[in-house]
């Protein structure tokens, strides 16, 4: 097998099977070319170090991961897209034991602290002797999501109301999220910040490739409620949402149906919004050793940071 270190911004967007890869290993619906490279190119910091690995020139295994200095100046590796209403993991091809171990054992061989989602037990104890300092990991939140299976759901649900809609141009979804008026509600960014121009460029890549759907609910005397849906090939989940939601509301059924249309097994919701589900296992979840504490599994999250711009060394900031 061939591994690629990643470090310069023309290899990661030019990055050949990466789509092909997400939807063979069912990748989070944020880990997505149309999703990570926005992210980086607008808000990303630190150096890009990646790694794929390859097999008779095929993408098997891919780390979308990236360095910043954290406290005390230890360089630590995250996430891409590394902000706290999105999921992660790595993506390997079916599983693949061997790559899995590759793609850990190259991130912990480089010293530095891991900010990800936890290390594979039988990997995590071999360097927990050698190298204690590296797994000094941070301790990130749960994954925010809960979990509505869509087994069953067949054929469209008839819509009850006329106001309930679709966007479906992509031009018509990034102007009505980015308005002065919208883009606050639906955590945008300022108009002409980097945030808007990451959502924007976000939106769009993802609404033309069927990754990203955008249904709203119109009222007479309030701006519309809705949901921003991303689409894996498996797995969509509510990415952005304005107002409240029952899974018994015109919206949510709506969004519930198409998501099962497009072939998706579940649809996850954020815990926040209240829909009720059972707690989301995430695929290729991992285990952190924490101080003072037992390891156990946690969600690759990391909190989002101040943008920075980009240069063309693959170093941000």
């Amino acid at each position: 097998m061939n591994v690629i270190d990643i470090t310069v911004w023309d290899e990661l967007s030019n990055l050949h099977g990466w789509s092909e890869l997400a939807a063979r290993c069912d990748a989070s619906p944020f880990s997505w070319p149309g999703f990570c490279l926005p992210w980086w190119q607008e808000l990303g910091w630190g150096r890009l170090l990646s790694v794929a690995v390859e097999e008779a020139g095929v993408l098997v295994g891919l780390a979308l991961v990236h360095d910043r200095v954290r406290d005390f100046g230890r360089p630590t590796f995250s996430f891409l897209v590394d902000e706290n209403d999105t999921y992660h993991q790595m993506l390997v091809a079916d599983d693949r034991a061997d790559v899995i171990s590759i793609l850990w054992e190259k991130l912990l061989s480089s010293g530095r602290e891991i900010g990800l989602c936890a290390v594979p037990l039988e990997i995590a104890h071999r360097y927990i002797a050698t190298e204690p300092l590296s797994l000094a990991l941070d301790d990130h939140p749960c994954a925010g999501f809960v979990d509505v299976p869509l087994d069953g759901i067949e054929s469209p649900t008839p819509v009850e109301s006329r106001l309930v809609r679709k966007v479906q141009s992509p031009a018509e979804c990034v102007d009505f999220l980015l308005r002065p008026e919208e883009s606050a509600r639906w955590g945008a960014g300022l108009p002409g910040s980097q945030m808007a121009a990451f959502f924007a460029s976000a939106v769009d890549a993802s609404v033309r490739a069927g990754l990203m759907s955008l249904y709203l609910v119109d009222h007479d005397d309030r701006p519309p409620d809705g949901l921003l849906v991303a689409h894996g090939s498996n797995t969509s989940a509510v990415w952005r949402y304005v107002g409240k939601f029952g899974l018994d509301t015109p919206l949510a059924r709506l969004a519930t149906t198409e998501a099962a249309n497009r072939g998706s097994r579940r649809l996850l919701w954020p815990e926040a919004s209240g829909v009720p589900g059972r707690e989301f296992p995430l695929t290729n979840i991992v285990r952190v050793p924490r101080k003072g504490s037992r390891l156990r599994e946690v969600a690759g999250f990391a909190r989002s940071f101040s943008a920075l711009a980009r240069n063309e060394s693959g170093v941000r900031g």
